[in-house]
């Protein structure tokens, strides 16, 4: 039997026999025991179990789907889901693949009356103790403040003492000061200040869980955090109440209020209404094709535009600072869509598909191509056959398309099919809003070149991979939309011949 350990924890400071560490040796223990290979372990350090958007239990149920493993043991239910909606339903979606989650603390025998009960309860206990433990993190909070001690991360400028309090970094509080000066002079605006800031050997402080090996740059929203933060002034603060806190203040009462008159002077009210909340087109799908993060949404001046700016993020991108009319992508994006055509057989060609074993993708033999073509672009990096900015596109592309691979079921496959053909019908009546959500329902990324403006691949959902490897091509338009790597051309998804997808 084939098993695979999943460990979790919510914070980095765990108890000893109940940190990650301590959770892998006793159901990597559990597995010895019985003679089971352990063949993956997933870890999901600082994740939270009320929600799913943990990427090490993503990918752990993608690799369930692909029959890695046939069971996952976890030290505790609690460990796999603190909400009972995502543990009935993700343990269901195992079990129909074939696969158990075990507790190792909580022994349950399988298939029987019992087990129902129990195992809801384990389900029912996870959940109370998240609420609770949520309510008591509140109450802690309330109660720090109202002595004076201040909740979450360290800011800049101060540190930890040896008795827990904070304590004054001279350097950094004397560019603290600097700042504040320079913006209550009125001679400087928030970017300014960033630009400033980047030329000292000052960072701020980044509490990212993907922070390590990042440099993070200033950037205007940072510089205006540091200016407008009461904490620099003495307080700590309690949702909307300011309270006296127990450190050294940085700035006095009246170089804060200046810096606050600056801000009121230099802010810049809409001249006339404008709607509070923008739609983009592809706000959420873009991304880099080179760093492969994502490009954010912005609507300046009149106009929407898309910006890559990963740099501020501590992300080496070749792309630096851009910004690109939304249009760029828009048009290019909707005018696939709008010519988005499946074959006049594809329900035919899907059953033909599925029932023929030579005409459709070995999902097992296709990740072995591509594992294989990961090693060859890393092997080319490494022998300098290759640049950085192409090793990153090749790279990101190729771990996309990895994770896509997946095998076709026929109902599924049929009743997306008629998604597709329902999207193209409603696409030109429906509002952007609608089209977006359109999008995000069909795709799961569009990878775009700043600096060429163009699109460079689109990703489609995992479920709807298969529709694109048909015996006759899904078009939009003149263009064939394909998924792989067709004819030798480095593509993502959903490229062919033709740049624009």
């Amino acid at each position: 039997m084939r098993a695979a350990l999943y460990a979790r924890v919510s914070t980095e400071d765990q108890i000893d026999g109940y940190s990650i560490e301590g959770q892998l040796a006793t159901t990597r223990g559990y597995a010895v025991d019985r003679t089971w290979d352990v063949v993956e372990e997933y870890i999901d350090a600082g994740f939270s179990a009320r929600t799913d958007n943990r990427p090490a239990f993503k990918r752990m149920i993608a690799d369930a789907k692909q029959h890695n493993f046939d069971m996952v043991l976890v030290l505790r239910s609690d460990r796999f889901a603190r909400n009972r909606m995502h543990a009935s339903m993700y343990k269901q979606l195992l079990r129909e693949v074939g696969v158990k989650v075990i507790s190792v603390t909580e022994p349950i025998e399988d298939g029987t009356p019992a087990a129902v009960i129990l195992e809801g309860m384990n389900e029912v206990i996870a959940e109370w103790y998240s609420v609770d433990l949520s309510v008591k993190v509140t109450d802690a909070k309330k109660r720090r403040a109202e002595k004076g001690l201040w909740n979450g991360p360290v800011p800049f400028g101060y540190a930890k003492t040896s008795d827990g309090t904070l304590g004054i970094v001279q350097d950094e509080c004397e560019i603290i000061r600097r700042v504040f000066e320079m913006y209550g002079s009125g001679q400087h605006t928030f970017q300014s200040i960033a630009n400033w800031l980047n030329q000292t050997d000052f960072r701020p402080r980044v509490h990212r869980r993907d922070r390590k090996g990042r440099n993070y740059l200033w950037s205007k929203d940072t510089a205006a955090d540091m200016l407008r933060n009461p904490f620099y002034l003495g307080y700590v603060k309690y949702k909307s109440e300011l309270l006296p806190g127990k450190h050294s203040p940085i700035v006095t009462q009246e170089l804060f209020d200046s810096v606050q008159a600056t801000r009121r002077q230099h802010y810049k009210g809409p001249a006339t209404f404008a709607q509070r909340y923008r739609t983009y087109l592809l706000k959420g799908l873009l991304r880099c094709v080179h760093c492969g993060e994502k490009l954010w949404a912005q609507h300046i001046s009149g106009h929407d535009y898309y910006r890559e700016e990963n740099s501020l993020r501590g992300i080496p991108c070749p792309n630096g600072k851009a910004y690109l009319r939304a249009e760029v992508f828009d048009d290019p994006i909707s005018r696939m869509i709008g010519e988005l055509q499946l074959p006049s057989s594809w329900r035919e060609l899907v059953l033909d598909l599925l029932d023929a074993e030579d005409n459709w993708m070995d999902a097992a033999k296709e990740r072995r191509r591509l594992d294989q073509k990961l090693d060859r672009i890393k092997f080319q990096f490494r022998e300098g056959h290759i640049g950085q900015p192409q090793y990153q596109e090749e790279m990101a592309l190729t771990q996309a398309s990895l994770a896509a691979v997946q095998e076709p079921e026929e109902a599924k496959l049929i009743s997306l099919g008629d998604h597709v053909e329902g999207l193209v019908q409603a696409w030109p009546l429906a509002t952007k809003a609608e089209q977006h959500q359109l999008l995000t329902m069909m795709l799961d990324s569009v990878y775009v070149d700043m600096k060429g403006e163009r699109i460079v691949g689109v990703k489609p959902k995992v479920e709807f991979l298969p529709l694109f490897n048909l015996r006759e091509p899904v078009k939009a338009g003149e263009w064939n939309l394909v998924s792989g790597d067709p004819d030798g051309i480095r593509t993502h998804d959903l490229r062919r011949d033709r740049p624009i997808c």
